[in-house]
């Protein structure tokens, strides 16, 4: 194994954070989370209501076999699971309305 090698090991994100990547994504296209237009960080708002949204749209890339969803090897159970589970990470206002 070379340095180089190495280097991309360290580069490539594990199975678990393109997993978690995907999830996010998808709340964010379905209004669970947001991103602020100006700092660009996810906030979660507790937007419970759009998790149905969610759940639809990740149905959706199943079924249409869209290529993000193939690092789920499809598991639709751990998706749907995970559309709820990232939210956690989360705060409700980002560093724009926390500074006012």
């Amino acid at each position: 194994m070379g340095l180089f090698d190495l280097f991309r090991r360290a580069l490539t994100p594990s199975p678990e954070t393109l997993r978690d990547r995907v999830a996010i994504e998808i709340d964010v296209a379905a209004g669970v989370l947001e991103e602020c237009p100006v700092c660009r960080a996810i906030t979660d708002k507790q937007r419970d209501d759009r998790l149905p949204a969610a759940d639809l749209a990740a149905h959706q890339r199943f079924d249409h076999r869209h290529p993000s969803i193939a690092v789920f090897d499809g598991d639709r159970d751990d998706l749907l699971h995970r559309l709820r589970s990232v939210r956690d990470r989360f705060d409700y206002h980002c560093i724009c309305q926390k500074g006012g």
